[in-house]
């Protein structure tokens, strides 16, 4: 019998109460990001240097190159290096070893790659879920564009509409059957196609299933992430609004500071109930196929 939604967020929550100064030297490591924001938010052009200026600096160009970096490069790959450690150690933990998060990180590099390389797979089925549903219509109109026969562009319009329901319906198909693919490398050690069919035989014949307990959870972990942060800003604003003799921009750099950072914060803390949610529900899969 297959865990059920309640025992994955009480065990998810208990491991993470249990073992929150283990989880934390893994997923602590968003905190890197937070600092990141900060600097290069610091060094980033204000609102009306954007605005009117033609020409930034060069420590207002290296803010936008350093933000632009972080969000874009660093944070996805720190993102899947905190996965496949806290999914290690995780599963440790629910095993009932030591959870060791420095033999966890050693555990990362082998399966980073491997990880990486999956989740770019999954990325692309779901991309060709859209080529599925929309190709046949962008070729038929781009033919009747072409020849100039109206009859084809008509088709092509009855054929976008068709493709709009076969490509949600594709995408979250095989989004449900796939989204384990990266834990089956992580947990198992599959690779490639291997991992793509593992994940997709744990979920065969229980798909409802497996949706709504990898889709609650995460819900449930999601609102109380959005009010712990609705606190923190909204206390944090009254502060910056005490702070009267501030000018302008320096309150919305403080401000977009805030907007960025808090989250990293608040990622930090809530990324283990996420990950916990995912292995548990894989062990259950996995010991009940």
């Amino acid at each position: 019998m297959l865990i059920s939604i309640g025992q994955i967020i009480d065990q998810s929550w208990e491991q993470l109460r249990e073992r929150f100064q283990e989880f934390m030297h893994i997923s602590g490591w968003f905190l890197l990001l937070a600092i990141f924001y900060i600097i290069s938010l610091s060094l980033y052009p204000s609102a009306s240097a954007l605005w009117f200026s033609n020409e930034l600096s060069f420590s207002e160009n290296a803010g936008v190159f350093l933000f632009a970096l972080t969000y874009y490069l660093a944070a996805p790959l720190l993102g899947l290096w905190a996965l496949i450690g806290l999914s290690r150690l995780g599963r440790a933990a629910l095993a009932g070893r030591d959870a060791d998060p420095k033999a966890a990180i050693a555990e990362i590099r082998p399966r980073f790659l491997p990880t990486l390389l999956v989740s770019v797979l999954v990325a692309l089925l779901l991309l060709f879920a859209t080529v599925i549903g929309f190709g046949p219509s962008i070729l038929l109109a781009t033919l009747g564009a072409l020849t100039d026969v109206s009859a084809l562009i008509g088709i092509a319009n009855i054929l976008l509409i068709i493709g709009v329901f076969v490509s949600l319906i594709l995408s979250f198909k095989w989004m449900v059957e796939y989204m384990l693919a990266p834990y089956a490398v992580i947990l198992e050690n599959s690779k490639g196609q291997k991992a793509l069919a593992r994940s997709k035989e744990l979920v065969r014949g229980r798909f409802w299933q497996v949706l709504v307990r990898l889709l609650i959870p995460k819900l449930v972990f999601f609102v109380v992430a959005l009010i712990l942060m609705a606190v923190f800003s909204y206390a944090i604003s009254i502060v910056l609004n005490a702070v009267s003799g501030l000018n302008l921009d320096l309150r919305l750099r403080l401000a977009t500071m805030v907007e960025w950072v808090l989250p990293m914060v608040i990622v930090a803390l809530s990324t283990p109930l996420f990950v916990l949610a995912d292995v548990l529900l894989y062990r259950s899969l996995a010991e009940n196929s």
